[in-house]
């Protein structure tokens, strides 16, 4: 190996190194917010029982295919237009803004399946235990992905979603299949 190619060698180590560094310190400090704001959320949010069967059948075919043409309304009807929604990637406070993000979401995927495994009610509390597995490309790289989660959820008097909090493991599913940030998400695994 010549000088150039161990300098370079150290220096994409050294930037690995600070990306992690600095992911995993925004991590940390998201940590701390997501909390309060989920604990702000549950206050704010109590819920309504009334119409949790209707909700979780327009929440099972919103999430059934994120890839479907249909998707905008699908999420249009699902959530109420004010709400608190966090899939671990991003937080939204409307509907407006959620419906934007999962149809640019859904336009960027090939292939996209949510089953629901299980759902345990707790009066107003509905908790939906599922499997997504999804297909795109990024960094120019084709992206498999099959990843299991849980999310809590509340609904209005209309059945629409007014709490959406997604417990799933991103980095492993997402992250991991990313030249340069998979590694240093894989490494920081491993050493765990």
């Amino acid at each position: 190996m010549n000088r150039i190619t161990v300098i370079k060698l150290l220096f994409g180590a050294v930037a690995i190194g600070a990306l992690t560094a600095g992911c995993l310190a925004r991590s940390e400090m998201m940590d701390a917010t997501t909390v309060s704001e989920y604990q702000q959320a549950l206050e704010r949010f109590s819920g309504n029982d009334s119409h949790i069967d209707q909700g979780l059948a327009r929440f099972e075919a919103a999430f059934a295919d994120l890839t479907a043409e249909d998707r905008s309304e699908r999420f249009e009807a699902l959530y109420a237009p004010q709400l608190y929604f966090n899939d671990t990637l991003h937080v939204f406070h409307t509907r407006d803004e959620l419906v934007d993000y999962m149809t640019r979401t859904g336009g960027s995927l090939s292939e996209s399946r949510v089953d629901i495994e299980h759902i345990v009610r707790d009066g107003n509390d509905v908790y939906v235990r599922w499997t997504m597995e999804f297909r795109t490309r990024a960094a120019g790289r084709d992206i498999h992905s099959h990843s299991i989660g849980m999310t809590h959820l509340r609904f209005d008097t209309e059945g629409r979603v007014t709490l959406h909090q997604d417990f799933w493991d991103s980095g492993h599913a997402l992250y991991a299949h990313l030249p340069f940030v998979g590694f240093a998400v894989r490494q920081a695994h491993s050493r765990m």
